[in-house]
């Protein structure tokens, strides 16, 4: 999944990627939304462009500001919106709020930790593949209400503390943040906990 990042004219920084759903069912997406769509997403602010320029991937930051202003606020439709959030409080949208049932969060709300630092900071090694290291941190991230954008900050850091070898598919941006969008917005079950024990099964 194509994925870019920058920062507008106000500082705000988005991320910019590609959503296709892989459902072949006409009421899995939204009419326009078929054929994919281009998400920007900054914290809680999440928008969408569908149709979208196929281009986009070279667009400098002036370009990708104003297809973020073109594109419209996602809202809360279940798996339907992609982005697992609630959508925002633009004009544009509020008819659609009104016919869609907002995701309830309350209870999953008051059993999120605070945040802080996360478990995986202290447990990361080395010896880890790289990519579960990256979509265990994003969906910890997730779990405790850390910002994406924040989130990002620290698995760099983190990556740059555990992966120290110039060869590591750490040093491999792209992947990494392929994986991070992936397992932040999209998975939803928590990945299985590594076996340090040493022994094999």
């Amino acid at each position: 999944m194509p994925a870019r990042s920058f920062e507008d004219t106000a500082g705000t920084v988005w991320e910019v990627f590609e959503v296709h759903r892989s459902s072949h069912n006409a009421q899995a997406v939204s009419a326009g939304l078929e054929r994919g769509w281009l998400a920007f997403v900054s914290g809680s602010r999440k928008r969408r462009l569908a149709p979208f320029p196929s281009e986009w991937q070279t667009a400098d930051a002036a370009e990708l500001e104003r297809l973020c202003q073109l594109a419209r606020a996602a809202t809360a439709t279940g798996l339907n919106a992609a982005f697992g959030g609630h959508g925002e409080s633009d004009p544009a949208a509020a008819d659609a709020r009104a016919r869609v049932p907002r995701l309830r969060q309350g209870k999953e709300r008051g059993d999120a930790p605070p945040v802080g630092e996360l478990p995986i900071s202290a447990t990361a090694t080395s010896a880890d593949p790289v990519e579960q290291t990256v979509r265990r941190f994003a969906q910890e991230a997730r779990a405790h209400r850390l910002p994406a954008i924040e989130a990002m900050v620290r698995l760099k850091g983190l990556l740059a503390r555990v992966y120290t070898s110039t060869t590591s598919d750490a040093r491999d941006l792209r992947a990494v943040r392929r994986w991070f969008v992936e397992s932040y917005y999209f998975e939803r079950d928590t990945p299985p906990q590594p076996d340090r024990s040493g022994q094999s099964r």
